[in-house]
């Protein structure tokens, strides 16, 4: 199976570490060229301008998170104000508009979350040119939430085809490199639907850096 390496991270991948390496250069020593890197699209650590541009250089695609949300937020009925939140961002970013880019959620490991959330979420991104992302904790041993709540999304979405909604799993945890494509999935879904899974750890000092590989080469075109 052809996986594909990347990361995801809230620092900076042009940040400049002590031992006179960038992040990237970092984690090319430990791993291999990341083929992407996730970085938030909003709030305090969002990409900026001159990390874009670093990212570009390395012919490094970007997946677009929105790391701000709050549990109060995605527990409750109705996530269109967060996904006009992170249209706007990703517009004044300059991201492309009906290109298939998806805009990814991250509800933290201990959170709840509402399918309708989801629903309202995906149906404004899609309104507005973007592709849903969730980002969840698929172990349903740790959080039967998410398992439930995004298997509620899967099934009333079906005549939507789910608004090709992408899927990234963090479960489960692993500090090698995936011989086959195992992560956990809610259980609407196979883990062949699972798009990207995090799996272990980079790290240098307090900066640390999530290991994320892509089932296939495709899942690049949902990326910036």
């Amino acid at each position: 199976m052809a996986m594909i390496f990347g990361v995801d991270s809230t620092a900076p991948a042009n940040v400049r570490l002590t031992n006179g390496y960038h992040m990237y250069d970092w984690v090319m020593r430990m791993n291999r060229f990341p083929a992407f890197w996730g970085r938030a699209l909003t709030g305090a650590d969002a990409i900026t301008a001159d990390e874009l541009a670093f990212l570009r250089e390395k012919n490094c695609k970007i997946a677009l998170i929105l790391r701000d949300l709050t549990e109060a937020g995605v527990s409750a009925s109705n996530g269109t104000a967060d996904a006009l939140r992170a249209v706007e961002a990703a517009k004044t970013l300059g991201v492309p508009q009906n290109e298939g880019i998806a805009l990814f959620a991250e509800i933290r490991p201990e959170w709840s979350v509402n399918h309708n959330w989801m629903i309202s979420f995906a149906q404004t991104l899609k309104a507005n040119g973007y592709r849903p992302g969730f980002i969840g904790n698929t172990d349903s041993s740790k959080n039967f939430n998410f398992d439930r709540q995004c298997s509620h999304y899967v099934q009333a979405t079906a005549e939507a085809k789910q608004f090709r909604a992408v899927y990234w799993a963090t479960e489960p945890k692993e500090d090698d490199e995936p011989t086959a494509w195992t992560p956990f999935a809610p259980s609407a879904l196979t883990p062949e639907e699972i798009g990207l899974w995090r799996r272990g750890m980079i790290r240098f000092g307090d900066r640390e850096v999530n290991e994320t590989y892509a089932r296939e080469p495709a899942l690049l075109s949902c990326m910036w």
